[in-house]
Formats: C-alpha cells, sequence, structure tokens
C-alpha cells in the first residue's frame, strides 16, 4: 500500500472532496518538462478524461486533454508519474503512480472542441520492447551457469541484472520484503536466446518471475518490487456500507481452481533424452472434491534434483490459485491503494 500523509487520507475519505491530478511529462534527455497538473499554471486544467489501467503484467492509460488555444505541445517519448490525491488543508496532495510513457498522441477536432489524445504505457510494455543482448552476436545466447549475467544465479539477481544492464541504469529491483523462498534462493539452469529465437526482456523476466510464488509490482522512479500474496497476509484497508472509507458496489465470486493437480516433468539430461526423469505433483485438493482432478503438464529440463521439482509443481500452482478472477470492487478513488493489496469488506446494511 502507499504511503500518504494523515491530511490526504482525511481529504479523499471526506463526503465532498476536491480532486488534484499531478501530472509532469519529462523527455527523453531530462532537459525539458511540461506540466499540466490541474493546478498548471502554464496550461490550466486542460485534463478531460484519464482512463489509466494496472494490470499484473502492464500499464498503460488515455489521456483525454482540452487544447483550445491549441499550444499543447508535442510529447511523443516523454514520460510521466501520474499522481492522484486530493486539495487538503495542507495543500495539494497526491501519490504517484509507476512511470508511464507516451507512445502516440492524437488532435482531435470535434463538435466544437479540439483535443489531444495521449497513449501511454508502461515499465512492462518497455521490457518488452528491448531485445536481450547478453552473449556473444550473432545469436547473443547466455547462460546463468555460464556466468553470463554478471555473476547472478536467482530469479531475483537476473532480474536485477537484466533491468540495469539491458533496459535502464536508472531501472532497479527493490529489495526484498517479502520472500517466497524461492525466488533468492532457487538457481535455475537458465539460459536466453537460440539459434532459432531472440528473446525480449519482458519475457525473460516474466519467465524467471513464473518459476517463483512471487510477482512484481511497479513502483514509481523506474524500480519494481516483489510481492508475495498470501492467504495469512494483514488487510490493509477496510471498506464499509455505512461508515467512511465507503464501497459503491462489491461483488464477490466462488471459483473451482482449474487445472487442479499439476505434474511438473523434470531432468531431461545433457543429452535431452530424458533417461532419468523426475516427477513432482502438486494439488488443489478442495477443487478436486468439487469438481474432479483436472491436470495440467510442465516440462523443467533444467531442474536436476527432487526438491526444486516439488518446489516448481506448488509455485504453479499457487500461481494459477492466485490469477483467478475472485472479484470486482467499486470504490472512489483512494490513492493508498497498489496492485496485490489485500483489503476486507464489511456490508452492514446487506439484506
Amino acid at each position: 500500500m502507499r504511503t500518504v500523509s494523515g491530511t490526504l487520507i482525511t481529504a479523499q475519505s471526506a463526503a465532498s472532496r476536491n480532486p488534484y491530478i499531478h501530472m509532469v511529462f519529462t523527455s527523453y534527455d531530462g532537459l525539458t518538462t511540461y506540466d499540466l497538473s490541474t493546478d498548471s499554471v502554464a496550461y490550466g486544467n486542460r485534463i478531460l478524461l484519464i482512463d489509466h489501467s494496472e494490470e499484473p503484467y502492464n500499464e498503460s492509460a488515455i489521456v483525454i486533454l482540452r487544447n483550445y488555444p491549441r499550444n499543447l505541445p508535442d510529447l511523443t517519448g516523454y514520460w510521466t508519474e501520474i499522481g492522484y490525491g486530493d486539495v487538503t488543508g495542507s495543500g495539494n496532495e497526491y501519490a504517484a503512480t509507476a512511470r508511464l510513457w507516451v507512445k502516440h498522441q492524437q488532435y482531435l477536432s470535434a463538435g466544437g472542441r479540439v483535443l489531444v489524445i495521449l497513449e501511454l504505457e508502461g515499465m512492462w510494455a518497455k521490457l518488452r520492447e528491448t531485445l536481450m543482448r547478453i552473449g556473444t552476436p550473432p545469436y547473443y545466447i547466455a547462460k546463468a551457469t555460464a556466468g553470463d549475467f554478471g555473476g547472478a544465479t536467482t530469479p531475483y539477481d537476473i532480474i536485477s541484472y537484466i533491468l540495469v544492464n539491458e533496459i535502464d541504469p536508472a531501472m532497479s529491483l527493490a529489495a526484498l520484503a517479502q520472500d517466497d523462498s524461492i525466488i533468492d534462493t532457487y538457481t535455475p539452469d537458465f539460459q536466453i536466446n537460440s539459434e532459432e529465437k531472440f528473446n525480449d526482456a519482458g519475457y525473460i523476466i516474466r519467465t524467471l518471475i513464473k518459476m517463483t510464488k512471487s510477482f512484481l509490482r511497479p513502483k514509481p522512479s523506474m524500480q519494481f518490487e516483489v510481492v508475495y500474496p498470501q492467504t495469512t497476509d494483514a488487510v490493509v484497508l477496510t471498506f464499509y456500507s455505512n461508515q467512511s472509507p465507503y464501497f459503491y458496489e462489491y461483488t464477490e465470486r466462488s471459483n473451482v481452481v482449474v487445472p487442479n493437480r499439476i505434474f511438473v516433468f523434470a531432468n531431461a539430461g545433457s543429452d535431452l533424452l530424458w533417461s532419468a526423469i523426475i516427477t513432482a505433483q502438486a494439488d488443489n485438493s478442495a477443487s478436486q472434491t468439487k469438481y474432479g482432478v483436472v491436470p495440467d503438464i510442465a516440462l523443467a529440463p533444467g531442474i536436476t534434483t527432487q526438491g526444486n521439482a516439488d518446489t516448481r509443481a506448488a509455485a504453479i500452482l499457487a500461481r494459477q490459485t492466485a490469477e483467478v478472477m475472485a472479484g470486482r470492487l467499486i470504490i472512489p478513488h483512494d490513492c493508498q491503494l497498489e496492485l496485490y493489496d489485500r483489503v476486507a469488506i464489511q456490508d452492514e446494511r446487506g439484506e
């Protein structure tokens, strides 16, 4: 959960609130900025609409701005970290979101209005745009076991190395605050690229994180942090039907987890003949009791021990369970909440 001041919490929980949006666009070289916040001195409040999506592996936004008197600049390539907040007794306060880059800009004249439409994409999109070039050209094949990632061998260290050395020196992976006992312990037999295919950084990082029970959460200042959701996590915020902070609507959905049995076949051997297969299995027994067994199969040719195979099966099942849609909550905007935060709902008026 984002840390904000007490005055901002009070302001956003009030019956009547005065929203504030901080939106400063910065050029690639960092030398030019344009302030299009709601209190912009140069442009005034030009913001008509912001449609901002934060998803597990993607972030994007559509921003519509008034362009009368046709003086908004070309912002393609510029970045911003949109801050949402309120006008408080201590001034304009906000909490910043992860960085977005303007990839497309449209100029629209319709119905007597002149508008600019910005299409922005976030850090995961930037990862997917970057082909991995570690190793020797032209194939750039690199292996963790060969020390090609600066000596990094665990998923956490390899991801950190890629962010800094392949994407941007200013990008980083925060120090571990939650550890699933895999992400900074397991040492995969891991390779990027082949003679047939080049991999992008987004694919590689997502492959590494899927070996674990953790997720990556984009933060401001081009930082990712590791999040390990568990049922034992503390509730960070409770929403109520009869007191602040309120919720408008809550829909809870119970799911049959499918697949509910994961088979992992490991240890292909250096000859890839699978002559000494290691088999692991993980089960969601509650779902099997309701629906029967629905299996899935994963191959892990580079895993060579039973313990690591068991861990991989458990990680795959945990991710399958965590990524199922569990419900929908509609609330007044709360700038504290982030992806993977655990919230609670208390309805005192339900019939």
